[in-house]
């Protein structure tokens, strides 16, 4: 018998496997041409925010370790900034 969690849990997949799949879409249309900055930065959004599904729910470091868990997310935050800015350089850059 599945508990309410397990449920949950398992809605939480669906939904960071529904962001994924969101992505691979912005991404692929574009084929062999270079990804506008804004669909860049869509889809450096939703990877912070499937890092922080991945980290807060199914790593279980919401209750037992709350800085952990910020580190974490921001880590991958500030790659996503790095990379965003690191596009928008080689964009509009000189």
């Amino acid at each position: 018998m599945q508990t309410n969690n397990s449920i949950w849990l398992l809605g939480r997949a669906a939904k960071l496997l529904l962001l994924a799949i969101i992505a691979a879409l912005i991404s692929a249309q574009w084929k062999h041409e270079a990804v506008p900055f804004t669909a860049f930065g869509v889809i450096l959004i939703l990877t912070v925010i499937k890092s922080r599904w991945v980290v807060v729910y199914f790593m279980g470091l919401r209750d037992l370790r709350p800085r952990l868990s910020m580190a974490l997310v921001g880590w991958s935050a500030f790659f996503a900034v790095a990379a965003g800015t690191k596009a928008l350089l080689a964009t509009y850059g000189s």
